[in-house]
């Protein structure tokens, strides 16, 4: 093992000049030398009996495809409300589904003499996306299907059909941070009917949940806002007469009705809208390998990575994963702004043609959370994964499915990133340091 600290026996004995000596020693110098280096590949290997050789090999040859899969849509407990239409992934629209409730109460709204007084529909963002002098027109609407919010999965994909195309209300935010939305009192009148404040069941009955979306906007561009779902909610003010002390007394009062669970946020995508010069080329087709793929949040497009030569050479195993590294260079497009770059990438995997999670290279031993394995590259403009556990589990026959699946660190985000194939001038490298084991 060379040291750098600690200079060679040799070149300590040679550090006087001695024409004679140094006839001698040079010679033997180079014989060294060359010994040392004759496997560029194991340094020290000669050194090594025959039949103990474990040789460490490095290959960088594997071929490594990249394609661009669309995702219809993704379900989040939080996220953006808004439309922006990018040059390159076309329209993204934001918006928010969720059942509301009432606290439970067996006092109910205070008897029949309880009357509205007014409703209001409050929404809260903390952060934007996009531009805030743009007016984005918001619209409540009531769901009219249960199974909107029992079975998401399925239904949010498309909710033509499962909500009231009638407004409840409607109203245009810009750039505040607090939207108060007056309800008409007639609905106001028709949750105060319900006997449901001590039963959800009865409740969810006849209130199955609500829909607050937006208009569209025209060109590129557009503004998102972040919703704090846990001050997105109802308050309604009300009055009801009391006997005190033999008199009637008017109590006024208030309840809210919060959507604390069963919340979910819809993005839906247009790629048609992008400009064709700079659109995702060859969208779901992975048969034929552009220079470039995409990977793009809110659920838009991910991509998916064939590791091309992994069938082959699996069946030199038994073979030992020192390190695997998977090195995708990235592109930068004139159109990307600077909140538009994704930090880092995650890899998914699917055994069984069932999504099984994020590789565990990318998995903190101590926390169970991301870990830091996978972070853009700046000084190299590309990302360095780390795929040793996987691609041995791969090899070791664990996992069927030899693919991986490239996401943003945050699904929930309007942030991108444009990257290199197979068949870019900066090809996807997958670097491999193995022993293979006799």
């Amino acid at each position: 093992m060379l040291r750098r600290n600690r200079p060679s026996l040799i070149l300590q004995h040679i550090h006087k000049p001695n024409p004679g000596k140094a006839l001698i020693i040079l010679p033997l110098l180079l014989i060294s030398i060359q010994s040392c280096y004759n496997d560029p590949n194991f340094l020290g290997n000669n050194l090594i009996p025959e039949e103990d050789i474990y040789a460490v090999k490095t290959d960088t040859l594997f071929e490594v495809s990249a394609y661009s899969i669309k995702t219809d849509t993704i379900l989040a407990t939080s996220g953006y409300l808004g439309y922006y239409n990018s040059e390159i992934f076309g329209s993204t629209k934001g918006s928010f589904v969720g059942r509301y409730l009432p606290t439970t109460s067996t006092e109910g709204f205070g008897g029949p003499t309880a009357k509205p007084d007014s409703l209001f529909f409050y929404l809260k963002t903390s952060s934007y996306y996009g531009d805030t002098l743009i007016s984005l027109a918001i619209r409540l609407h009531e769901i009219t299907d249960t199974a909107v919010v029992w079975n998401p999965t399925s239904s949010l994909v498309d909710l033509e059909g499962k909500y009231n195309p009638n407004p409840l209300a409607s109203s245009s935010y810009r750039g505040s941070q607090v939207l108060k939305i007056a309800i008409d009192t007639t609905f106001a009148r028709s949750l105060m009917d319900s006997s449901a404040l001590a039963n959800p069941k009865e409740f969810y009955t006849k209130f199955k949940g609500l829909y607050l979306t937006c208009d569209d906007l025209d060109g590129f561009g557009g503004v998102a806002y972040y919703l704090s779902t846990s001050e997105t909610y109802f308050r309604l003010y009300y009055h009801y007469t009391k006997v005190i002390d033999g008199k009637d007394s008017t109590i006024s009062t208030n309840k809210a009705f919060t959507f604390n669970s069963y919340r979910f946020f819809q993005y839906l995508h247009d790629p048609s809208k992008a400009t064709p010069s700079l659109a995702v080329q060859h969208l779901n087709d992975t048969l034929y390998q552009d220079t470039v793929f995409y990977v793009q949040g809110m659920g838009g497009v991910y991509g998916k990575i064939s590791l091309d030569d992994i069938a082959q050479w699996k069946d030199s195993v038994p073979v030992a994963i020192n390190r695997a590294e998977l090195v995708i260079g990235r592109v930068i497009p004139q159109t990307v702004t600077s909140d538009s770059s994704l930090s880092q990438l995650l890899l998914y995997y699917k055994d069984n043609g069932v999504w099984a999670g994020v590789i565990p290279d990318q998995i903190s031993q101590t926390t169970g959370g991301v870990n830091s394995n996978g972070k853009l590259r700046l000084y190299n403009n590309d990302y360095s994964i780390v795929i040793t556990s996987h691609l041995q589990r791969i090899l070791n026959g664990e996992i069927s499915d030899k693919n991986l699946y490239v996401f943003p660190n945050k699904t929930s985000t309007f942030a991108y990133s444009v990257l290199q194939t197979g068949n870019s001038s900066r090809k996807i490298k997958l670097k491999l340091t193995y022993t293979k084991i006799r």
